[in-house]
């Protein structure tokens, strides 16, 4: 039983609090609160009126501190779950360090004045709440989120080794609207017009550029999966730069994708939908917004930057059908590279129809993207600020929205020496959403690994006193502050010891907790003066102490054991799918969390039909 505090009460936020009163065995007591305290007590009564019991509402000012530490005293919350904007994390997660508590969020921070979201900041702070003994929980959404929790139980459970990730976003729902977004519209257009990025480990880069045409380094990037496979060699829609300097990104003015990245991603093609009414001028500049395009060295590898949507490809979701899905970056990719054995190269795709992509280039066009302030009548105004004023509240979809999602890794590696292919994805139906909690499905996938997260940390199961997976990535380019994240070394920085820190594996500190207490109660002879009592006492506090502070600090959702959340996701509404593609194309069902609806037949061909 539990107090939680939850900031934020948007459309994920009602999904949270909702999800959160379905589960009062855990949630004891639901605190909600928000800038707008309207939006709390329409929250509070949906809940009364579904027979889910009372929460209790509040105001915050979440980008204020001082405001934030005195509601945290006020109700003295286990944890703080923040649904709020991603530009405020940074205030949240420091006004939980100040109160020693703990935190968990749904997106990483984002920086407001520019189109650019990293977790480096966030994981500034880890050093600070190891210390304290606090445990933060980052990107506990879908992606992020239950997209890297995909990722550790495949590495866990179908892998060596896993090679390349295609995380796969695709929303198949229809609003009824000629134009509107299903999420935060400055949030979710300010990504989308953002350059794409994707990873790809050097050395595979390497073999990539000398030798694409080896059938070892296509089988990489060929898809079985797909209707098609698109040869940049031979078809016109590819933009290509000349062979001098391949390496490298080329000049937008001749060419939008470089003769290295289409080698990289044989599996791609350029869009012609969105470019439909490109022009080389504009009549202002979106620096801000799509920054420079470059290719920089991170985590054994290379960030590879393209034109924003510049690059796509046809997938066959199931249950869904094929659709077109262009290749984002997305947060995930930055801890996820860090964090998962043998990876070679990830991307993350989102599926845009014809409709948004030519209403959201001609938004751009006039300049209603930009991000940078201008001045009109007088007074500063943000251009993306003034189109979310205009455009349909997220939220108000919610009854409107028909249709499904389908969200899934689709991931290449190894086992037990042999090439294999695991497909995990979840499919989710808006209509049910609202039935349940009055929302659609891109809030209702995004609030319940949130509400799950929490009931991990609450129930013990995920936190302080945990054992972590531990990533032995290179720290080296970590911020001040973050140089051991990752690492569940909480108890050499509580005692000072730093030095070896990153060579202590967490399971030999647990076992040795476990052993020494064990020792201690089952000890039933020797001296009982009052000395050896009060030294056996001491050293049961301090172990006790050890306890608190073991698995402190701020952790990815990859970095945890992956299988109780894999569970809840089967008992909350997010039964997943585990498909195996065979190498003759042939797809098999290795797990269904929807025990009560098998709708995939034991095998189907996938050959996009």
């Amino acid at each position: 039983m539990a107090v939680v505090l939850q900031i934020g009460a948007g459309g994920v936020g009602g999904v949270v609090a909702h999800k959160m009163a379905q589960n009062r065995e855990v949630f004891s007591r639901i605190i909600l609160a928000s800038r707008t305290l309207s939006k709390c007590r329409a929250i509070a009564d949906s809940i009364r009126a579904k027979g889910l019991g009372e929460i209790e509402i509040d105001v915050v000012d979440a980008d204020n501190v001082e405001s934030l530490v005195a509601l945290i005293e006020k109700y003295r919350p286990k944890l703080v779950v923040n649904v709020a904007l991603p530009y405020q994390d940074l205030s949240i997660m420091e006004a939980c360090l100040r109160t020693k508590t703990h935190y968990l969020d749904t997106a990483n921070y984002e920086h407001p004045d520019s189109a650019h979201f990293e977790y480096k900041e966030q994981w500034a702070y880890d050093t600070r709440y190891k210390e304290a003994g606090i445990y933060a929980l980052l990107g506990s959404g879908f992606d992020p989120g239950v997209t890297n929790v995909f990722c550790a139980y495949a590495q866990k459970h179908y892998f060596d080794e896993i090679h390349s990730i295609d995380i796969l976003d695709c929303n198949a729902g229809d609003h009824g609207y000629a134009f509107a977004t299903n999420f935060n519209p400055e949030i979710n257009l300010r990504e989308v017009s953002s350059k794409a990025r994707y990873w790809v480990a050097r050395s595979a880069c390497s073999d990539f550029l000398g030798s694409a045409t080896d059938a070892s380094l296509r089988s990489m990037s060929n898809t079985p999966h797909s209707l098609t496979s698109h040869n940049p060699k031979n078809s016109s829609t590819i933009l290509e730069r000349g062979a001098q300097d391949s390496g490298s990104q080329v000049d937008s003015k001749s060419s939008l994708v470089s003769q290295a990245d289409t080698a990289i991603n044989s599996d791609l093609q350029q869009d012609t939908i969105y470019r439909k009414f490109e022009r080389e001028e504009k009549h202002f500049k979106l620096e801000s917004n799509t920054q420079d395009l470059q290719v920089v060295d991170y985590a054994g590898g290379q960030w590879r930057d393209i034109p924003p949507l510049a690059l796509m490809k046809e997938w066959d979701y199931p249950e869904v059908g094929v659709k077109n899905s262009y290749l984002l970056y997305h947060e995930e990719l930055e801890s996820l590279v860090r964090n998962i054995k043998g990876l070679k190269r990830i991307r993350f795709f989102m599926t845009f129809g014809e409709s948004y992509l030519t209403h959201m280039k001609c938004l751009e066009n006039v300049g209603l993207l930009r991000v940078d302030s201008v001045e009109h009548k007088g007074q500063k105004i943000v251009p993306i600020e003034v189109l979310k004023t205009l455009l349909p509240d997220p939220a108000s979809l919610a009854p409107r929205t028909k249709g499904k999602t389908n969200i899934g890794c689709y991931m290449r590696g190894i086992k037990d020496g042999k090439e294999r292919t695991i497909y995990i994805y979840n499919v989710c139906e808006h209509e049910k959403c609202y039935a349940e909690v009055n929302a659609q499905g891109v809030s209702y996938t995004t609030g319940v690994p949130a509400m799950i997260g929490a009931k991990l940390i609450c129930e013990g199961k995920w936190g302080t006193n945990c054992v972590k997976v531990a990533n032995g990535a290179n720290n080296s380019d970590m911020p001040k502050g973050g140089e051991y994240q990752g690492i569940d070394n909480a108890l050499e920085l509580q005692n000072g010891n730093n030095k070896n820190c990153a060579e202590v594996a967490s399971s030999d500190r647990n076992s040795k907790i476990v052993d020494e207490k064990s020792e201690l109660r089952s000890c039933e002879c020797g001296d009982k003066t009052q000395a050896s009592i009060a030294q056996m006492s001491d050293k049961l506090s301090d172990l006790s102490l050890q306890a608190e502070f073991q698995g402190s600090g701020v952790w990815n959702m990859e970095q945890n054991n992956p299988d109780p959340f894999m569970q809840e996701l089967n008992k909350q509404g997010l039964p997943y799918v585990v498909l195996e593609i065979e190498s003759n194309g042939e797809a098999k069902v290795l797990e269904d969390g929807r025990e009560s609806e098998k709708i995939l037949q034991p095998k189907r061909r996938w050959n996009g039909k």
